[in-house]
């Protein structure tokens, strides 16, 4: 009896120490501490499971869907007869501002659409229609633009709107727009308003992306500048912006701009001058009322550098020096000067023409957002001549404007709505 009892506890020692064998994690066999680190020494088959597993994690991550920007579309209804607006007028909106600081640049946006619109009446427009323009004020408190652009809409039954360089205000015409079924052309530079894939919105004039590169490769590139200010109103377009030019430099492998926050209408911070000291390169991106004030103190410091003005700074007619030379002339490699990004193609003629009757009519120059509000009527009266007076079929026509001869330049749209016209800097003063 006591060999048997003995023979089954020796067996049951050895079950359970294979029982704890089996159990045993299957990771590392040993590891030799060294005065560095940890060697670990695996079993060949776990060896290739980890590094399995660190590639699988290396790897990025696919995206359960992405947004093709080639295939923005509309595919609902709205096409038909049945959605046609009524009656002999067919109305453009324009939204703008109308009072205030920006006040004049509403202005000159609301007398280059009239002009546009006498002369597109002069033309054929199908079923005897006529063009009319409906302005309302995009300025105030807060929602008041919301308020206007859902008037258009309704109230006004604007077959399409058109919004100034304002971003905020762009965006709220595209929810309404996507909404309701509504074509935009804006004159926002504002990157994010197209980025989103909406069908229903078409944008003027390069991107605050394509500006911050063009002034990024200027000042980075052949003139290899390293200290760089850059002014950014604090608002929506200043701080997009002004974020758009620090990635160009990033993406340059270049120095980060200084960057100075500057609030509207209220004084520069108390460290503006000692900020600009040093400079060889100034960026403003802030609205032309901003960069107007901006403009003469820095020049006042920094009288040999050159300012780099965004397309909204340059939207009014604050630029001094001599108006009668043409904007756009050619860039020269002197400093200093206001330099902006504007489209370099087809531009001459047609904007030489476009100025001279302008100026006839109003005894003032042109801003470049009149030549876009010009051209933003042009291009729709153009489109409802295919279409007729349907919004939905009037996007359409609108996504395929291609190579059109405008003030402002050859205009031509991307899939997203993006104008694919290629820029270029040319000197203001």
């Amino acid at each position: 009896m006591l060999t048997t009892k003995t023979h089954r506890d020796q067996e049951r020692r050895q079950s359970s120490t294979r029982r704890r064998q089996r159990s045993k994690p299957a990771g590392f066999d040993f590891c030799l501490f060294t005065s560095d680190f940890p060697v670990c020494f695996l079993p060949p088959a776990c060896f290739v499971i980890c590094v399995f597993s660190v590639l699988s994690f290396a790897q990025q991550p696919k995206p359960y869907a992405a947004i093709n920007r080639d295939a923005v579309s509309y595919n609902g209804p709205g096409r038909d007869a049945a959605h046609d607006l009524a009656g002999p007028e067919i109305r453009l909106g324009l939204l703008a501002p109308l009072r205030g600081p920006r006040q004049a640049e509403g202005e000159a946006l609301r007398r280059a659409a009239e002009m546009a619109i006498e002369e597109e009446n002069a033309a054929s427009l199908p079923g005897r229609h006529h063009l009319a323009l409906v302005t309302r004020d995009e300025s105030g408190p807060w929602g008041q633009a919301s308020n206007e652009i859902v008037r258009l809409v309704f109230d006004d039954q604007a077959v399409a709107l058109i919004t100034s360089a304002e971003g905020g205000a762009a965006h709220l015409a595209e929810q309404v727009g996507n909404k309701v079924g509504v074509p935009i052309l804006t004159l926002s530079t504002d990157t994010t308003t197209t980025e989103i894939n909406l069908p229903w919105i078409f944008r003027l004039g390069p991107t605050d992306a394509v500006q911050a590169q063009a002034f990024a490769r200027d000042i980075y590139g052949p003139r290899k500048l390293q200290r760089v200010v850059l002014l950014a109103e604090d608002d929506h377009d200043g701080r997009v912006g002004g974020e758009e030019f620090e990635k160009a430099a990033r993406e340059m492998n270049a120095p980060a701009p200084t960057r100075i926050t500057v609030v509207p209408e209220k004084p520069l911070p108390d460290t503006w001058q000692e900020d600009l000291r040093g400079a060889q390169a100034v960026v403003i991106w802030a609205d032309a009322t901003t960069a107007s004030r901006l403009a003469g103190p820095v020049r006042g410091e920094l009288p040999s550098v050159s300012l780099y003005l965004c397309r909204k700074a340059a939207q009014g007619d604050w630029i001094g020096g001599d108006t009668t030379r043409h904007p756009y002339s050619t860039r020269s490699s002197a400093p200093p000067g206001l330099w902006i990004a504007v489209v370099s193609e087809g531009q001459t003629a047609n904007r030489a023409s476009f100025e001279q009757r302008y100026r006839q009519r109003y005894g003032t120059e042109a801003s470049i957002g009149a030549a876009q509000a010009y051209d933003a009527v042009r291009v729709l009266a153009t489109s409802l001549r295919q279409s007729g007076t349907n919004r939905a079929r009037l996007r359409d026509a609108l996504a395929g404007v291609s190579d059109f001869p405008g003030a402002s330049g050859i205009i031509s749209f991307d899939h997203a709505g993006n104008d694919l016209t290629r820029t270029t800097l040319v000197r203001l003063d």
